[in-house]
């Protein structure tokens, strides 16, 4: 297994055609925890969703969890998110599920 989780090489993010985010560059490896923070309307929602595939990558270039973010097909959404383990601010839980349920 690589130790690189996420690589971004000067990628822009955009709502529509609304550029959000200019030149990010940035490389997780395997073990680090980081912390994303910002004022309200920075774009931090925006970069997230660019990493798993609400919003596509047009811009740039960039791996997470060894799959590429500018060539991934809508198809490989469902795969990368069960990759990522994504925890969304308001939760999104199911509620036929029990909290344990929804987590696994």
């Amino acid at each position: 297994m690589q130790d690189t989780i996420l690589e971004l090489k000067d990628v822009s993010v955009f709502q529509k055609d609304s550029l959000v985010l200019n030149n990010i560059s940035l490389e997780i490896k395997k073990g680090e925890f980081v912390y994303l923070i910002g004022k309200t309307g920075s774009g931090k929602s925006s970069f997230m969703k660019t990493l798993y595939g609400d919003l596509a990558l047009k811009e740039g270039s960039g791996t997470i969890v060894d799959i590429d973010l500018k060539t991934m097909q809508e198809k490989d959404i469902p795969f990368l998110r069960r990759k990522l383990g994504i925890v969304f601010q308001d939760f999104k839980l199911l509620p036929d599920r029990t909290i344990n349920n929804n987590l696994l």
